[in-house]
């Protein structure tokens, strides 16, 4: 019967968030989190992550600048958000449905780069996004791309 709880309750998140994908929305990216890796690279990676889903015709995505004169001006502070409940209130400051935090870890030659949506008026993590580079510091940005491409194909965006 749990299971039965569970499956309806991960269909009946599926189905909703599949109608709103074809509206028009509006999302944040907030800078990654750089964790055992140079830390510039969370930005970068979510500037890539930026980039693309500004592609998307409909898609409203919130410039880095106006999220961070947010934080400035409700005194949050956004250097390595992973935190759930800092996205939903930088989403709900900046009018955005959705909010998309992250991380790039690295390790070695390996890095791994996460992300996740967080639906803003609910606080909770939709769906995870992952991939992984073992070319070191300089496969982080194909890996990034391969990310983003990722979190668009989920939202039902356009395939490059």
């Amino acid at each position: 019967m749990k299971k039965m709880a569970v499956m309806i309750m991960a269909g009946l998140v599926v189905f909703a968030f599949a109608g709103t994908a074809l509206a028009d929305m509006t999302i944040a990216v907030t800078d990654f989190r750089s964790l055992g890796c140079q830390f510039y690279l969370g930005g970068a990676v979510a500037e890539q992550v930026r980039n693309r889903l500004s592609e998307e015709d409909g898609w409203i995505v919130v410039e880095k600048g106006q999220i961070a004169a947010v934080a400035a001006e409700q005194r949050l502070n956004l250097s390595g958000l992973v935190d759930d409940e800092t996205a939903v209130k930088v989403g709900n400051y900046v009018g955005a449905r959705y909010v998309i935090v992250g991380s790039v870890n690295g390790m070695g030659d390996t890095y791994t780069l996460s992300a996740r949506l967080v639906d803003v008026e609910t606080g909770i993590g939709l769906i995870g996004f992952e991939t992984s580079t073992g070319e070191g510091e300089e496969g982080v940005l194909d890996a990034s791309r391969v990310l983003a491409e990722q979190i668009v194909i989920e939202l039902g965006g356009s395939t490059e």
